[in-house]
């Protein structure tokens, strides 16, 4: 259940982010995912970030593991 929370939460503040940056600097993720230089632009960061993942996973989830069992032992 806390896993689809902080899901959610990170969905609505994307959105939001969206929302702002189409608001104040009439910027568009939409406009830029429409041409092929952004599209292959997107690619490009989804692969990064899956390769930049698949290395850091593992220690990012121990030291997360070591964080919450120091807060609850407050």
């Amino acid at each position: 259940m806390n896993s689809q929370k902080g899901f959610i939460g990170w969905a609505i503040l994307i959105i939001i982010a969206l929302a702002l940056l189409k608001y104040y600097l009439d910027w568009s993720i939409f406009d830029i995912l429409s041409s092929e230089e952004g599209r292959a632009t997107a690619e490009y960061i989804k692969k990064v970030i899956s390769i930049s993942w698949s290395y850091l996973q593992v220690p990012i989830a121990f030291i997360w593991d070591k964080i919450v069992e120091l807060v609850r032992s407050f």
